[in-house]
């Protein structure tokens, strides 16, 4: 996502959440697969050079060494991060947007927790990743690849551009999450700590917005001078007795993300129209092809036909689907080639939309590919 989306994505988060009533216990996170995502392990192995993934601890305190003295003002050479003033006071929305801004500009890791439910989400180098209880997302350049299924087959892949349907990126949930903490609470700067060799600032909430309505609300985080997060955990819900732990621990400076060891089995790949808008071009950008025989479906303006594939779609390969005539008469034109001809339908101006469930290797895989916009 642009970089300006992204600020969007949380100035709309805390513009909504003013609007809403008590926070209750906070939002929810699927919980964390036991398998670990260090590489070449679980279901969440692959290459990645950041640690392995851990449930956020709930006994762990981040916080041991801050310095006595509370202060704001930076020493010598040091600078307050966006949104914090001198006088220790907060600015919660510039400092959401600053860390939201970094996170475009540096890979991540991090564990999140809420409650019991725990994930890990890793991003860099264009790719995104998720794993929790449920499994696994892998995210690249509109094409999103998932064995979170609950109906239907094992794995979806979901490919998209310049539409309203994109899939869902394995870091969206997580805008929204701090967006809540963040648009609900007020902090102030206490110290600092030092930790590999940077000074990091302690923020502890103060008090809750309007949002959050009442109940019991704690929350303490590290931040440092460029509004990175680094930790951020606290207690949220009706009463102390019953509050729910909530952590975000984060990993700075990653530079790759897990691959699901089943990645590559399962057929990828990017769509566009052609130029002309008379034809939907898919190319297979991964490492697995759409075996021959394959039965798809292409939909335009509610009219739907079926698509066989007479030979297998191989990686580096695209395949080209346009529709010709008019009303019930349409037919389908496919091929490897861009097709021709004066009674091509005209794609621009809507969805049009390639799918179907494949088997490669014994495994079956729902495939969507989708290009344009829809009338939502």
């Amino acid at each position: 996502m642009r970089r300006d989306r992204w600020m969007t994505l949380a100035a709309a988060a805390l513009v909504v959440l003013s609007g809403c009533g008590a926070l209750g216990g906070g939002t929810a996170a699927p919980g964390e697969r036991t398998a670990t995502d260090a590489p070449g392990t679980g279901d969440g192995g692959g290459t990645g050079s950041a640690s392995a993934a851990s449930t956020p601890d709930p006994t762990a305190t981040p916080f041991s060494t801050l310095t006595p003295a509370a202060r704001a003002t930076p020493e010598e050479g040091e600078s307050l991060p966006p949104g914090v003033r001198e006088d220790g006071s907060v600015n919660e929305t510039a400092l959401l947007i600053a860390h939201f801004e970094a996170t475009n500009r540096s890979g991540w890791r991090l564990a999140h927790r809420n409650g019991n439910d725990t994930q890990v989400i890793y991003s860099a180098d264009g790719e995104q990743y998720r794993r929790d209880d449920r499994g696994v997302d892998w995210y690249t350049e509109g094409v999103l690849v998932t064995n979170r299924t609950l109906l239907g087959a094992p794995y979806e892949m979901e490919s998209a551009s310049n539409t309203t349907a994109m899939p869902s990126r394995p870091t969206g949930g997580i805008v929204l999450a701090l967006g809540v903490r963040m648009a609900t609470s007020n902090y102030r700067a206490v110290g600092t700590t030092e930790s590999g060799g940077r000074t990091l600032y302690e923020l502890r909430m103060t008090g809750t917005k309007e949002a959050a309505g009442t109940g019991h609300y704690t929350g303490r985080m590290l931040v440092d001078d460029a509004g990175r997060i680094h930790r951020l955990t606290g207690e949220v819900g009706d009463n102390e007795s019953v509050a729910d732990t909530y952590d975000f621990d984060y990993e700075w400076g990653v530079d790759a993300v897990p691959r699901p060891p089943w990645l590559d089995r399962i057929p990828r790949g990017v769509v566009e129209k052609t130029p002309d808008g008379t034809a939907l071009n898919v190319t297979l950008t991964g490492e697995a092809p759409i075996p021959a025989g394959t039965e798809l479906t292409v939909r335009h303006n509610r009219t739907g036909r079926p698509v066989t594939l007479d030979g297998a779609l191989e990686p580096g390969e695209s395949l080209y689907v346009g529709l010709r005539g008019g009303g019930d008469e349409r037919s389908v034109a496919v091929g490897r080639e861009p097709p021709t001809g004066g009674d091509l339908i005209d794609l621009r101006g809507g969805q049009t939309r390639l799918a179907g469930t494949v088997t490669v290797d014994g495994d079956e895989v729902d495939l969507s590919f989708a290009a344009g916009w829809s009338g939502i």
